[in-house]
């Protein structure tokens, strides 16, 4: 089967009319984010935004943020 990307696209559009006059927009809404793949190189992506911290630094962070959460929660002033 050779589809030509014109009635591929034109599928796609009569296929979400039909979701959205049986399903209505919420469901298919709903439906569509759960099927469709995204876009773009996710790996790059990640390898890109993610930074350099080891697990240690990592731990770090946490026992300072709870230190800090638990000094607000008693009024304890640094």
């Amino acid at each position: 089967m050779n589809t030509t990307t014109e009635e591929t696209s034109e599928i796609t559009v009569e296929a979400i009319r039909l979701l959205f006059r049986e399903m209505g927009v919420a469901k298919t809404l709903r439906f569509l984010s759960q099927v469709s793949g995204g876009r773009g190189d996710y790996t790059k992506e990640r390898q890109e935004t993610v930074d350099n911290r080891t697990v240690a630094d990592i731990v770090a962070e946490i026992e300072k943020w709870r230190k800090q959460s638990a000094d607000e929660s008693f009024g304890v002033k640094e």
